[in-house]
């Protein structure tokens, strides 16, 4: 299915660049149908990235060229690849890095499969040097390069199509915060491990359809690539799974599924899932309730860092819920695990304890940190309760100032009450 989008993507980008061609350079114009048969053959891609890299050396230095490297003397791979070797300093000034990597991993295939895939990242290099080419680049210096090691993941994914290579080539391209963030080539290549039945990827590739990261959002298509990463073992596939079953997303709710998955995800060690389970069980969904296997459930996941486990655990402690016995200090120790992680329910709330002396020692100055801290998160009701502490002066003395600022942030973020006791301030 995904095989038949990409091919289908792929015939309309090379229809436009055919246009483009037609006015732009005759020798692609004549050729670019190399790549629009049903079985593209290497050579014809090699073939168009020798033109591509000899059209950039020609821009910036045509002299050198003809001399160098007469055509006939090698294959059209060899040649690309001693274009690419002793021009690269040449060369990672004029490409970005993505393409010029594109152009080493292409040119260094020795037999091909995965065509589909293999002409989409050949439509890029030829989309770039048709539309972009002469827009500002920044240079890289050869420390900044990883392509030996991508090039051979991708001989790995394309030649030997290794699924755990190619799961490999779809996280080098997922990580959000990496400058090689592209989610439809991470889309490309999870989709052909996880054809390979490889679990890993299975399961991100349900994310990215849970999520419409790089495609359409799917749950029934995230619901089956969960289930069959799951039923390999994979622990987050199968709290996921247990979450879809459990809210009815992509498939009918099932509580007694969503229970046994969650089990089965929380014995591989998914703290998430233990929260869950704490839900379960201190609620009765589907269950009998039981507090004590609730509260079991939480500490599990606390201890193993879930930050919301360990917050809802800190408000069970402050309370004395769930058959637990009061304890200020043991409260006090989650609710600050939970602020650790920036959980802004917890800075508020430690402000709000410290502040009105809940825990048996009023601390003004501990009240404010966390107010602020949570304020810094956004938080409304924090905002408005350090304009309270600066403008009633309990603990501290009252400063008019910080109590129109704080006010003013509470009021611009839709508080009716900080709006009101602003416009009195500023009337004294």
């Amino acid at each position: 299915m995904y095989g038949q989008f990409l091919a289908k993507q792929n015939k309309e980008r090379i229809g436009a660049l055919q246009k483009l061609t037609q006015t732009q350079d005759t020798w692609f114009a004549q050729n670019i149908n190399l790549i629009t048969v049903e079985e593209v053959q290497l050579a014809a891609l090699h073939k168009i990235l020798y033109q591509v890299v000899r059209g950039l050396l020609k821009k910036n230095q045509q002299r050198h060229l003809q001399i160098i490297h007469p055509e006939q003397t090698q294959s059209v791979q060899e040649n690309v690849l001693t274009l690419l070797a002793e021009y690269d300093d040449l060369l990672r000034e004029a490409i970005p890095l993505p393409i010029y990597i594109f152009i080493w991993q292409v040119s260094s295939l020795e037999k091909l499969s995965n065509c589909n895939e293999v002409v989409d990242d050949v439509l890029d290099i030829l989309e770039w040097y048709f539309v972009h080419q002469n827009e500002q680049i920044e240079a890289f210096d050869e420390e900044d390069l990883d392509h030996e090691e991508i090039i051979d993941l991708y001989k790995d994914a394309v030649e030997e199509q290794d699924a755990d290579a190619q799961f490999q080539l779809g996280e080098y391209y997922s990580a959000i915060d990496g400058e090689y963030f592209r989610p439809e080539k991470s889309v490309k290549w999870f989709e052909l491990a996880a054809s390979q039945g490889n679990a890993d990827a299975q399961y991100a590739l349900g994310n990215f359809y849970f999520e419409g990261i790089g495609v359409q959002e799917n749950y029934n298509r995230a619901f089956l690539l969960y289930e069959a990463a799951a039923k390999q073992g994979h622990p987050d596939a199968a709290n996921n799974l247990a979450d879809m079953y459990f809210n009815g997303e992509g498939v009918l709710e099932n509580l007694v599924l969503a229970k046994n998955w969650f089990d089965f995800a929380a014995q591989k060690g998914v703290a998430e899932a233990m929260f869950t389970l704490g839900i379960i069980y201190e609620q009765g969904l589907g269950i009998d309730k039981d507090e004590e296997q609730a509260c079991s459930y939480y500490k599990k996941s606390a201890e193993a860092g879930y930050v919301e486990a360990q917050y809802r655990l800190g408000g069970i402690y402050l309370e004395g819920h769930l058959g637990q016995p009061k304890d200020v200090n043991r409260g006090l120790y989650w609710y600050e695990r939970a602020a650790e992680q920036y959980h802004v329910d917890a800075f508020y709330d430690l402000g709000f304890i410290w502040s009105q002396g809940l825990a048996g020692i009023r601390n003004i100055e501990k009240g404010i940190h966390w107010f602020k801290q949570a304020a810094l998160q956004g938080d409304l009701e924090a905002k408005l309760q350090l304009g309270h502490i600066y403008n009633k002066g309990e603990g501290i003395a009252r400063n008019i100032k910080e109590a129109i600022k704080w006010y003013g942030l509470a009021a611009n973020a839709g508080s009716e009450e900080a709006a009101n006791l602003l416009q009195e301030l500023k009337g004294m």
